[in-house]
Parts: structure tokens; sequence; C-alpha cells
């Protein structure tokens, strides 16, 4: 499948294997970073490299389980009137109670869910990338004369529409009040979902006990059936990835996708937007996808924009914007002489590896070592 002719006439050379063995580190690296941040979220609280975003993503978590208490405890209202006492409902029912995320906060780094930091890691990331396009929007007017997401909102195609219209509704979600990120428990994979939800589940019966409240087979009934309810209810809501391939399929199929609007969607802030496109071109899914774009070295999100056939316009104000939107001229320089070098072919075959079940790759690695 690799080309032996680079796409832009560079040939490929060895900046082009450079720029695959950097993915390759990159990927290793990112491994590593992701079981530091774990520590660090649920250890002690000396001071981090960068304590900012640890702060940000502890935030976002406090959220997301206040998000999951707050909806068991206004359903276990009604369902324990009969069994718990008037005052200790009243606690439960009072939201400035704390009545999880004490117990949470208690079980310390035995609670790390590496899958769980890998999400709120990636929102916080995501959010950090919104911001500074919306930041350069606002410094410059002129930068977008005509939105490209409002515009579908309104195109003729109804699957388009419709499509644009619940990406705008989604986004509308993922942001508090002060431009602070959000995580709905609704964009949080299954498996993630559930184990934090009966692990909120567990600290609120634990709660319960604690008041000396004697019917344990009742509450333990309660808090299981509210547990499983609120799961069945996000299941039920595409996630915000979902929504944003939805988009990029809908505009795959009516010939609107192409380089022009990945690199408008990336100006406006629609970021996942963007990444799904490059997704869907490259052939791999939007977890690989978030994982090459907001990889700081910069170098897999060289191979997904080759792999995805983005043209050097296009590629060069993507390279501009992520993965951090702070890169030095040299970087950028670097970076564009590296994506010159590498082959769509050389890409194609460098990110087969994103193409393999994640488990599948996880599993080859450890037999490897």
């Amino acid at each position: 499948m690799a080309s032996s002719e680079s796409s832009s006439g560079a040939g490929s050379d060895g900046t082009a294997v450079a720029v695959v063995a950097g993915a390759a580190r990159a990927t290793r690296a990112g491994r590593v970073r992701l079981e530091g941040l774990a520590r660090d979220l649920f250890g002690d609280d000396g001071v981090r490299i960068d304590e900012a975003r640890r702060t940000r993503i502890r935030a976002v978590l406090a959220d997301l389980i206040q998000t999951i208490e707050g909806r068991m405890r206004r359903d276990l209202l009604l369902r324990l009137a009969a069994d718990v006492p008037a005052d200790v409902l009243m606690m439960l029912g009072n939201m400035t109670v704390a009545v999880a995320q004490p117990l949470l906060d208690g079980e310390g780094d035995r609670r790390v869910d590496h899958a769980l930091v890998a999400v709120l890691a990636r929102r916080v990331d995501e959010h950090r990338l919104v911001v500074q396009a919306r930041t350069a929007m606002a410094q410059d007017p002129d930068l977008v004369e005509r939105p490209l997401l409002a515009g579908l909102a309104g195109h003729d195609d109804r699957g388009v529409a419709a499509a644009a219209r619940a990406m705008i509704e989604c986004e509308a979600g993922r942001q508090a009040r002060f431009d602070e990120p959000v995580l709905p428990l609704e964009d949080l994979p299954a498996a993630v979902r559930a184990r934090l939800t009966w692990r909120v589940a567990a600290a609120v019966r634990r709660w319960i006990a604690r008041q000396h409240v004697p019917a344990a087979a009742v509450i333990d009934r309660a808090v299981a059936a509210v547990a499983g309810g609120l799961l069945a209810t996000a299941a039920e809501v595409p996630d915000h990835d979902a929504v944003a391939i939805g988009l990029a399929r809908a505009m795959l199929r009516t010939g609107l996708a192409d380089d022009a609007g990945t690199v408008a969607f990336a100006v406006e802030g629609h970021v996942a937007a963007a990444v799904a496109g490059l997704a869907l071109r490259a052939g791999i899914g939007m977890d690989a996808a978030w994982d090459m774009v907001l990889d700081p070295d910069g170098a897999r999100l060289l191979v997904l924009l080759r792999a995805a056939g983005i043209d050097r316009a296009a590629a060069a104000a993507l390279i501009l914007r992520w993965p951090d939107g702070a890169a030095s001229f040299d970087a950028i320089g670097d970076r564009m002489a590296a994506y010159d070098a590498l082959s769509v072919g050389a890409a194609q075959d460098a990110i087969d590896l994103y193409r393999l079940d994640p488990a599948y790759v996880a599993a080859l690695e450890a037999a490897a070592r």
C-alpha cells in the first residue's frame, strides 16, 4: 500500500521515516503521560508540572460526579419517602449537603480509572482548542465571513441540516456559564459511564448507611434501580463523537466534505466536527483521531493529515492551530517540512495500527514486552 513517491514530490526519504518513527514514539509517550496524569489527579496535592490543567480536569470530574449524584438523590427522594426518616430525606434533598464526593475523595488513588482520566483530559484539551479559536475570531471578526456550521443548519438537504442542528445543540451543552468545559454523562464511553455511576451509587448508599437507617435491603434496591435507570437513560442519548460523525457522514454523502470545510470547522471552534471529518477520510475511529490531533508532539497529527489526504494549504492551516496553537515559527516550519516529506501511502501504512481494536494492540504490545 505504501508509495515510494511523496504526493508533494519530495520523495520518501529519511525525514518521512523520522515522522513515522516519531508518531510511534508519541503513541508510547502518550500512555506514559496518561499514567502520570492519573497519579497526579488522585494522588497527593504536591506541585505538578501543569497544575492549571490538573485543576481543570479535577473540576470537570467533580462537576460530572455532582451531576450523577444530583440525579440519583432526586430520584431516591421519591423511592425512599416511606422507608427513610424525614431528617435524612431532608439532607438527601439539600444539594448543599455533600454526600458522595467526600467519600469518593477518601478513596484516593484506589479509584484511579485510566479510561476515565483519558476522557477527562481529552475534554479539557479539546476545550482549550475551542477557546483559542473563539478568541481568535473575537480578535479578528473578518476571520469568518459566513459561519459554516450555522449555514449547514439551514441547508436544503434535510439530513445535513438535521445533523448540523444536532451538532449545535450538542456543543451548547458542553460549556458552562463562565466558559469552563462540561463533560455530560452521555459523552462517557459506556463502560466508563457504568463504572463511575455505580461508584457514585455506592458512595450514596454508604452515606445513607452512616445515618443509621436500618432498611438496608430496601435502600440497596432503591439505589440500584435509580443507578440502572440513569444508565439506561444516558445510553439513549447519542454522544458528542457520534453526533460529529453523523455530521461528517452527511457532508460526505452530499459532497460537502472538503479540505476547506475541515479548516472552517477548526477556525470556528467546532473541533469535533473537524476531527470527525479527518477520522472518516483516514479510515480510523474518533478515539484514535482525537489522540492524534491532541498529541502535544505533533508527529501523529502530520500522519493523520497525510492519511486523510488533506492538501498542503489546509494542512498548514490546521498545523498552525493544532495541537496547541502556540508552536514557534521554527516548529511550524519543521512540521511542514515533515508533512512535505511524508507520502500519503506511507501515512496510510503508519495509521494502520489505529484501525485495529485497541485491546488487540495492547495485547500485542504486552506480548512484545
